[in-house]
C-alpha cells in the first residue's frame, strides 16, 4: 500500500506539473524507479538481499514460494550480501543527474520527467534544492518553446527560493516573449535590486531591464497619445516654442484704423498678447479672428493657430492650418517657410521622420537666406543624434542671424555632446564657446542655464550653481532654473529637504510644467514616497508634447512602481542617487 500511495502520488504530481503521457514506458520506469525506493526508505527497510550473481537475482525477485522452496533442496543457500538503500535525498539527486544528462542530449521532456521525479523526493527542509529542480524544469520548458510552463515553473521555484536569481531571469524573459511587459519589468527590478546596481551594470541586467522598459515606453506612449487632451502647456514651454521663431515673419506695422476688416484688427491684438505672454488670451483671439473673415492677416492667423496647434498636441487641427497656408498661392513666402517648418514638427512628433526631414528640406529650399529653416533641421538632427549635420546647419543658421540666441546655444551644448562622445580634450573649446556666449548674450537667460549644465555635468557645482542664479535673476518667471537648482543640491550635497522645497515653488508657480513634475517625482523616489513620484509622473504624462517623450515618462512611471513593489515585497532598498553614475543626465534635459 505504501508503495502504491507514492507512485500514485508521483504520477498526479507528473501529469499535474507537465502534462506528461504515463502510458509512456519512460515515463513508467522513471515513476516506477523511484516509487520503489521510496516505498523501501519510507517501510524502513535497511537492507535488502540478492543473489551474487545477475541471473540468480532476476529468477528469485520473480519465481513464487514453492520454486523458491524447490531451489533450495538441491542447492546449499549462497552466502548473504549487504546493500544500503539510498535516502529520498539520494534519490532525487541521482534524478536530478539523470535530468541533467537527458538535457544535454536535448532530451528535454526526459528531462522534465527526471526533475519532477527529484523534486518530489526532496524532502520540505532541502528547498532550495527543489527551486533548483523547478528551475531546471523552466530551462527544459524555454528549450521546448514553451514560455507558460517556463513562467509556471519558475514561479514554484521562487514560492520555495524568493531571491533566487536564474529563475527571476528566466521568468522575466518569458514574460518579455508572452508580451507581458510589465510583469517582465517587474521581475528585471527584482533581480536589479537584489544583485546591486554595480553587479547589475556588469552583469548586463541593467541594460536588459533598459531595453524591456523602453519596449513598453514605446507600446504605452501609443496608448498615452491617443487620449491625450490638447491644451496649452506651461507658459514655460510655450514661450521655448516661440523664442525658436523669427516672430518678425508675423509682425506687422498696420494701425487698427488702416484695416477694413474685424479679424484683421483683432489680429493685431493677438500679437500684442503674444509679446505679452499672454498665451491663453491669444489662442482665444486667433480663433475669434478665423470667424470674423480676416482678409490682409488671413494666412499669418492660420499659421499661428497652426502653431499653437502644434504647441497644444492638437495634431489633426495643426495639419489642416499649416496645410491651408501651403497651399494658398497668396501665400507669403516667410508664412509657406514658418508653415513647412512647424509641420515638419508635428511629423516628427509623431514619429514620421522621413515626412518631417522633407518638409526641413522644403523650407530651405523656399528661403535659403532664412536662418529659421536651419535651426529647426538641426535640432531634428539633433534628436537623431547626427552632431556633424546638427552643428553644420547651426554654423549656417548664425551666420545668417548671430543676433538669435537659440541656434547659439544649441550649437554649444551639440559641441559639448560632441566633446563627451570622441575626446575630452575638446571640452576647453567648448568652454571657450560658453564664455563667448555669454558675453555676446549677457541678458539671455538660457545661456547661463546651459552654462550652468555643463558645469554641473563637470561636477563643478559652485560655479554650475552660480550660472543657475543668474539665469533665474534674469527670467524668474521660467521656473526650470529652479529645477536644476534642486538637482544640483542632491547631486553636491545629497540635500533632497533643500531641493523638495525648490521643486515644490516652481510647480506651484507653474503647475503645467512638466519637466519641474518629473523633478520632483525622482525627489520623491528617492525618499521612497513612492506614492507621491507617481503622481506627480501622472501628471507629467498629461502633458507630453511628442511620443518620444511619452515613452520616456511612461517607462519612467512603470519602473517606479515596480521598483516599489519590489522594494516591499522582496525586503531590498531602493537604487539610490549615489548609485547611479549618470545621474546628471537622467535630470538634465537638451536645452
Amino acid at each position: 500500500s505504501q508503495h502504491y500511495f507514492i507512485q500514485s502520488n508521483l504520477r498526479g504530481m507528473v501529469t499535474r506539473l507537465y502534462n506528461v503521457d504515463l502510458s509512456d514506458t519512460r515515463t513508467k520506469v522513471v515513476l516506477g524507479v523511484a516509487a520503489a525506493g521510496t516505498a523501501l526508505a519510507v517501510g524502513g527497510a535497511l537492507y535488502y538481499l540478492s543473489s551474487s550473481s545477475p541471473s540468480s537475482s532476476s529468477s528469485s525477485s520473480s519465481s513464487s514460494p514453492s520454486s523458491s522452496s524447490s531451489s533450495n533442496d538441491s542447492a546449499p543457500a549462497p552466502a548473504l550480501k549487504e546493500e544500503v538503500v539510498l535516502t529520498p535525498v539520494q534519490q532525487a539527486e541521482q534524478q536530478k543527474t539523470a535530468g541533467n544528462a537527458s538535457f544535454k542530449k536535448a532530451d528535454y521532456e526526459t528531462a522534465i520527467e527526471c526533475y519532477v521525479a527529484a523534486a518530489q523526493l526532496f524532502p520540505p527542509e532541502k528547498a532550495v534544492e527543489k527551486s533548483h529542480c523547478y528551475q531546471n524544469m523552466a530551462a527544459a520548458s524555454e528549450k521546448l518553446g514553451k514560455q507558460e510552463d517556463v513562467v509556471r515553473f519558475c514561479s514554484e521555484a521562487l514560492l520555495l527560493n524568493q531571491k533566487y536569481i536564474k529563475a527571476l531571469q528566466r521568468r522575466a524573459g518569458a514574460y518579455e516573449k508572452l508580451n507581458k511587459l510589465e510583469a517582465s519589468i517587474k521581475d528585471w527590478t527584482a533581480v536589479c535590486l537584489i544583485e546591486g546596481p554595480q553587479k547589475s551594470m556588469k552583469s548586463g541586467y541593467m541594460a536588459t531591464s533598459d531595453r524591456v522598459l523602453k519596449r513598453y515606453g514605446e507600446e504605452k506612449a501609443k496608448e498615452v497619445m491617443s487620449k491625450r487632451v490638447p491644451m496649452l502647456p506651461s507658459r514655460t514651454v510655450v514661450k521655448t516654442a516661440l523664442d525658436n521663431i523669427h516672430m518678425r515673419d508675423f509682425e506687422t506695422t498696420a494701425t487698427p484704423e488702416s484695416l477694413a476688416s474685424e479679424g484683421d484688427r483683432s489680429y493685431l491684438e493677438v500679437l500684442a498678447h503674444i509679446k505679452d505672454r499672454e498665451y491663453e488670451a491669444a489662442v482665444t483671439k486667433l480663433d475669434a479672428c478665423l470667424l470674423q473673415e480676416p482678409k490682409k492677416f488671413l494666412n499669418h492667423i492660420r499659421c499661428l493657430r497652426g502653431i499653437f496647434a502644434w504647441i497644444m498636441v492638437d495634431y489633426s487641427n495643426a495639419l489642416i492650418l499649416l496645410d491651408s497656408v501651403i497651399n494658398d498661392p497668396s501665400s507669403y513666402m516667410r508664412l509657406k517657410v514658418q508653415s513647412h517648418l512647424h509641420r515638419g514638427e508635428v511629423y516628427q512628433a509623431q514619429g514620421d521622420k522621413n515626412r518631417a526631414l522633407a518638409d526641413y528640406n522644403t523650407a530651405v529650399g523656399l528661403d535659403e537666406d532664412h536662418p529659421d529653416p536651419y535651426l529647426h533641421r538641426a535640432q531634428f538632427y539633433l534628436s537623431l543624434e547626427s552632431l556633424e549635420l546638427a552643428l553644420k546647419d547651426l554654423e549656417q543658421c548664425i551666420s545668417l542671424d548671430d543676433s538669435f540666441p537659440s541656434p547659439w546655444t544649441q550649437l554649444v551644448y551639440g559641441q559639448y555632446q560632441m566633446a563627451r562622445v570622441l575626446s575630452p580634450s575638446l571640452l576647453d573649446q567648448v568652454f571657450r564657446s560658453l564664455g563667448k556666449m555669454v558675453e555676446k548674450f549677457p541678458g539671455v537667460a538660457d545661456v547661463f542655464a546651459l552654462y550652468g549644465q555643463v558645469l554641473q555635468d563637470q561636477r563643478q557645482f559652485s560655479a554650475a550653481e552660480e550660472k543657475f542664479k543668474e539665469a533665474a535673476r534674469l527670467a524668474p518667471d521660467n521656473v526650470t532654473y529652479k529645477a536644476h537648482m534642486a538637482t544640483l543640491k542632491m547631486m553636491a550635497e545629497n540635500n533632497y529637504e533643500g531641493a523638495l522645497v525648490l521643486l515644490k515653488e516652481a510647480i506651484a508657480e507653474d503647475p503645467k510644467c512638466d519637466f519641474v513634475l518629473e523633478n520632483l517625482g525622482m525627489v520623491y523616489i528617492q525618499k521612497q514616497m513612492y506614492s507621491e513620484a507617481l503622481e506627480c509622473l501622472q501628471k507629467a504624462l498629461e502633458l507630453v508634447k511628442t511620443g518620444a517623450e511619452a515613452a520616456h515618462l511612461s517607462a519612467l512611471f512603470i519602473g517606479i512602481q515596480c521598483q516599489w513593489e519590489v522594494c516591499e515585497e522582496y525586503g531590498v532598498k531602493p537604487v539610490s542617487m549615489s548609485d547611479l553614475q549618470d545621474f546628471s543626465q537622467m535630470m538634465t534635459p537638451q536645452p
